[in-house]
């Protein structure tokens, strides 16, 4: 067995000097959509690996015809082509999935694979590992797609069943993965995400400042940035911020970023509509974000809100938190453990107890002070050195079993 040397701050597990290094060849196929929650943990995990685990060598593999990769010092880069690059993305991803990575960490002596997302090889040379960040698409009606969709699902379902080991990142997604997929729970381990370094307090007099230059954007304001997509639930936070403001409540602005992914109205509901019912044009605001603008927003804002139906794990509000700002959630999925008792929960598809949060939150100084505080003491909980020491254990539990 191969055994993966750790920094010195903790070394639970020692390789002899005379034994070769860990080869991990890792799919980067998200590398390229640093926003999206994929490319998220994708860069997160590459990025932290080689401080925590200096011996292991890593690969990078990319699909050919994607943007040129700035990897971190020590990760080399390996780019894999397929018949249908420029021809077919939907059947060059497959092939890059199920056929060109498979292949290349058999050709390049890699020990074993690791598929930050859910669509591993349905048969593989060597160990595979699995992170499962949802199965929103097996779960909820309005993402189940085209049949082409509904295939791959199966295709990548039943691959999954075959992985070596599975990480979940919360653990009601673990309990969907071992329910739905039938996956063995022994098979499946709980990592958290963590927040960027990028997210942590500001001068909030400096943020404020630059919101209302760069945005037009006066505080108090409550914040939402996330997918516009249906689970989400922005429906039930218009609806309630508008109550709120018609029965007197506090002078704010609801702030929304993101723009919606796609045309489908089953899963993108049409927010513009929405408004103009809720009657809430005067008063919420939509924008647009850069990613590395989102510290400022969240130090800015006077909360955040996240009602979110559905949540693999849930980073906004953990971004948030981290940044000092009181968060309200929905009580719903996985965001109880993303919070705890640092933010206040109300069941998603309540409307007047979201109104009454948001009054009480943004009426109440006392409260958002106890919220911050809890908040930063909370988001310190989730970092990414553990989160990368933890697969580490499982990178090793994997090569385990293949000994």
């Amino acid at each position: 067995m191969k055994h993966l040397r750790l920094s010195p701050t903790r070394q639970t597990m020692v390789r002899p000097q005379s034994q070769p290094a860990i080869h991990l060849a890792i799919s980067g196929m998200f590398w390229s959509q640093p926003t999206v929650g994929s490319g998220q943990y994708l860069r997160m995990l590459v990025q932290t690996l080689p401080d925590v685990a200096p011996d292991m060598r890593v690969t990078l593999l990319l699909p050919d015809d994607h943007p040129p990769a700035e990897p971190p010092p020590g990760v080399q880069v390996a780019r894999l082509r397929t018949p249908f690059d420029r021809r077919s993305a939907n059947l060059a991803k497959v092939w890059f999935e199920q056929i060109a990575v498979p292949l290349a960490a058999k050709r390049m002596r890699a020990d074993l694979i690791h598929v930050p997302y859910f669509a591993p090889p349905l048969v593989s040379p060597v160990p595979t590992v699995v992170t499962i960040l949802d199965i929103i698409p097996l779960l909820l009606p309005e993402y189940r797609g085209s049949m082409a969709v509904r295939l791959y699902m199966h295709l990548v379902a039943r691959a999954a069943r075959r992985a070596t080991q599975i990480i979940a990142i919360s653990q009601h997604s673990a309990g969907d993965i071992v329910r739905y997929l039938g996956c063995r729970a022994a098979r499946v381990t709980v990592i958290p995400l963590a927040a960027g370094s990028q997210f942590h307090p500001y001068d909030r007099a400096y943020a404020e400042r630059e919101v209302a230059a760069q945005y037009g954007v006066t505080t108090p304001f409550v914040y939402y940035v996330g997918g516009l997509d249906a689970r989400k639930n922005l429906a039930t936070l218009v609806y309630a911020f508008a109550r709120m403001r018609y029965a007197g409540g506090p002078a704010a602005t609801l702030v929304i970023a993101g723009r919606a992914a796609g045309k489908d109205p089953r899963m993108f509901p049409d927010l513009d509509a929405i408004m103009m019912f809720a009657r809430a044009g005067a008063f919420v605001k939509r924008i647009d974000v850069p990613y590395h603008d989102a510290p400022l927003l969240y130090a800015a804002a006077t909360l955040f809100a996240f009602p979110s139906r559905y949540e693999g794990f849930g980073l906004p509000p953990l971004e948030a938190m981290a940044c000092g700002t009181p968060v309200i959630v929905a009580d719903a999925t996985s965001l109880p453990e993303v919070v705890g008792d640092a933010a206040l929960r109300v069941p998603p598809d309540d409307i007047p107890g979201w109104t009454i949060a948001l009054w009480r939150v943004l009426e109440d100084g006392t409260l958002r002070a106890e919220l911050s505080r809890r908040g930063l003491e909370r988001a310190t909980r989730f970092s990414r050195e553990h989160l990368a020491r933890e697969t580490l254990t499982v990178y090793t539990r994997a090569l385990n079993e293949h000994t």
